[in-house]
């Protein structure tokens, strides 16, 4: 955030606050106490405010126990803006505007995207009307120009911007390809199969979806598009070492785009845009012309600008021809917010009627759920001609409840060829059996994983558990790495194999980052933040989660037992892996935890506001590698404390650091009022009780192997940042 706004780029925390489920966004209500809200949810925004000195800040598109992010005043201009100090913009998510009046008033300054629905003419209403006061009017609209003014907008003029391009910057790609290696977490390596160690001659078995397919991150707003990709058959190429490649079983959400290289113009050659789309007014295909254009692919998407050419009763005609590598019965898919037609060399082979369940952002964010599959027969090496057909939504529908006229309209047309999965599975462990060492790759993708909807499942596909098994029975060095966002089933998996890697979205240089892991270029230092359960329903949050979608409600009722905090407690589950865990090709001890005396008091107490305590560790490396380690400090509070059911123990503070084989280093961390301080909601404050505070040290949540202890001298309380 700070390198960002250090070069004129406005940095935007979002979503404030409590956006912590997707289905049904747009309308549930998350039911949370004051204590818990203050010291879970709005907790990190508090600490980007007092560490960053954010521009913007973003809304949530949720209601906070019955109102609106984007309309409640207490916190928009109490909380962020008055106790916080908050200076800066306050913009809506798209679409997350709800209202005129209430809206402003709360404090959000820019209603998103353009031309506004809940602004223009309707608040020069609400200002006429008094609703709205020329003084808010005059605050909001100095708060825009202010952050124009900063990133020079009157200065420089877009239009004059060169065009987006591709730029080599191998420092930069370096730095990328650093960071994702850092992350990387190794959760089991028995018999030290990782790194692996290679006699000249011998080969890596890459088998799966993603030794091939960069997965880059989470799909929605998360999705970028990167300059490249590097996958991990490359990724072990630049180092060196020699593998064969099984692409396994096909794991998508909705039936993915045909490959590029099968695509073709019609009656003509390939290119980088071989589909031709062709815009029509009225519902008539082939009459009203008024625009065409061509595309890389089958897929168009009209979003908040509606094209200047085309009427609101349109429909479109797309064509380009396909040429599949085998013969079988191949599937497609339709994908269309509308009514569609599919032909192939001109015979209508497929007709998707209307639909009539659609939410604003379905063709953006649901696409495994509005497309609709067909098989179709074809031969290998023939050229097919597709045409799909496609009209606007249906009025009626569009209109009404939840789409109340707005919505992203789209249709696609989607191809993958015929996979004989058992086969497939059977091929790749063949090529396991034949290769020194196995890498099955595994997860899920940006279209399984995305904003807008929550995941069905926490499994993994069948056929890639199927994978798995068949690839770990025919080689004992068998290593799975999955690439996911968050954690997936993986109780089956951890007796079958040696070993397991959690590669996380590595970005544009996954293949560098996780060859360099497995080989052991790099020594894994990436620790959980989270804790891996063992099944969905030892969340803490599962009795509650989803939304009912008659109340519309969610309910935090573990209140602060999240994470690791509800797993501390003796009567939960054991998680899988717990919050901060990660082994390392080395090992590491920690010890010796002690509170040095406090610059301000010269012993070891807080005893104001302004008070810190520094607390130091002694940490070896009693391995044989260089490597590093993720100290992390926990603080306990004193028994008596009072309040709600405390958590044992909360991160305050960790520490990576990097040691040579038998090295040790002392490491330091400084505690201020934030390490020993509750929200107390009936006095509306922070609030530190005096007693006893102990410090457990250690290298994960249950891996604590050192511990110490301050005082608070007297009851502090504050508020603020």
């Amino acid at each position: 955030m700070t390198g960002c706004q250090s070069v004129g780029i406005a940095a935007t925390p979002k979503h404030f606050v409590a956006n912590d489920a997707e289905n049904l966004r747009t309308t549930l209500s998350t039911e949370v106490d004051e204590q818990t809200l203050r010291e879970l949810y709005l907790l990190p925004f508090q600490l980007i405010m007092k560490l960053a000195d954010p521009w913007c800040f973003m809304t949530s598109y949720n209601r906070v126990n019955g109102t609106y992010v984007s309309d409640d005043p207490r916190l928009v201009q109490g909380v962020l803006r008055h106790e916080w100090g908050f200076r800066g913009l306050v913009v809506s998510d798209w679409m997350g505007t709800y209202s005129t009046a209430e809206g402003m008033n709360a404090g959000v300054d820019l209603e998103m995207p353009g031309p506004p629905k809940w602004r223009g003419e309707r608040l020069l209403q609400a200002v006429a009307e008094g609703a709205v006061s020329q003084k808010t009017i005059d605050e909001s609209a100095r708060r825009v120009l202010d952050l124009a003014r900063r990133l020079r907008r009157w200065e420089e003029h877009p239009e004059e911007e060169p065009p987006e391009r591709a730029l080599e910057d191998p420092e930069r790609d370096e730095f990328i390809r650093d960071a994702a290696a850092e992350g990387i977490v190794l959760l089991q390596n028995r018999d030290a199969v990782l790194p692996l160690t290679l006699a000249a001659g011998e080969t890596v078995a890459l088998i799966g979806h993603h030794a091939r397919i960069v997965t880059l991150g989470g799909g929605g707003s998360a999705r970028v598009d990167a300059l490249h990709a590097v996958n991990l058959v490359d990724g072990f190429a630049q180092l060196g070492v020699q593998t064969t490649v099984s692409p396994g079983v096909p794991v998508f959400g909705a039936v993915p785009h045909a490959d590029a290289g099968l695509l073709f113009q019609t009656g003509g050659g390939q290119g980088e845009q071989p589909v031709k789309v062709e815009w029509f007014n009225g519902s008539v295909v082939g009459e009203n012309l008024v625009h065409t254009e061509t595309r890389p692919v089958p897929e168009y998407m009209i979003k908040e600008q509606w094209p200047a050419y085309l009427a609101r009763e349109y429909c479109t005609r797309m064509t380009v021809d396909l040429q599949p590598e085998s013969s079988g019965e191949h599937l497609f898919s339709v994908v269309s917010t509308g009514r569609a037609v599919c032909s192939i060399n001109g015979r209508v082979v497929f007709e998707r009627a209307q639909e009539t369940a659609l939410k604003p952002e379905s063709f953006y964010f649901f696409k495994s759920k509005l497309e609709r599959r067909f098989t179709f027969a074809m031969q290998a090496g023939v050229r097919y001609t597709l045409t799909l057909e496609s009209w606007a939504t249906d009025p009626e529908i569009l209109a009404a409840k939840p789409l109340f006229g707005r919505m992203f309209q789209g249709s696609a047309l989607r191809f993958h060829e015929a996979i004989d999965v058992p086969g497939a599975i059977e091929a790749a462990a063949s090529t396991a059996r034949a290769c020194a060492a196995a890498v099955v790759c595994v997860g899920t993708t940006n279209e399984i994983e995305s904003e807008g909807f929550d995941r069905d499942t926490m499994d993994l596909t069948d056929e890639q558990y199927a994978l798995i098994r068949a690839v770990a029975a025919q080689n004992p060095r068998t290593v799975v790495v999955n690439f996911s966002g968050a954690p997936v089933g993986l109780t089956q998996v951890l007796d079958v194999v040696p070993a397991v890697v959690q590669a996380w979205f590595p970005g544009q240089e996954c293949g560098h980052a996780v060859a360099r892991v497995l080989t052991g270029a790099v020594n894994p230092s990436g620790r959980l933040p989270l804790s891996w359960p063992r099944q969905v329903e030892d969340n803490p949050s599962f009795g509650n989660f989803p939304a009912d979608e008659e109340t519309l409600l969610i309910k935090y009722e573990e209140g602060l037992d999240v994470g690791y905090r509800f797993y501390d407690r003796e009567e939960t589950p054991t998680p899988l892996f717990p919050f901060g865990f990660g082994l390392s090709y080395t090992s590491f001890a920690v010890s010796n935890a002690r509170v040095v005396a406090s610059v301000q008091q010269q012993q070891a107490v807080l005893s104001s506001r302004s008070d810190t305590v520094e607390v130091k560790c002694d940490v070896q490396n009693t391995g044989s590698r260089t490597g590093k380690v993720v100290v992390q400090f926990y603080v306990g509070m004193p028994a008596t404390t009072i309040g709600r059911k405390r958590p044992i123990k909360e991160l305050k503070e960790f520490v990576k650091v990097e040691l040579a084989a038998g090295q040790s280093q002392t490491i330091s961390v400084v505690l201020d009022r934030y390490a020993v301080s509750l929200y107390d909601a009936d006095r509306s404050c922070w609030r530190a009780n005096p007693g006893r505070y102990t410090v457990y040290v250690g290298q994960s949540s249950v891996d604590l192997s050192s511990q110490t202890d301050f005082t608070v001298s007297e009851p502090l309380e504050w508020t603020g940042i």
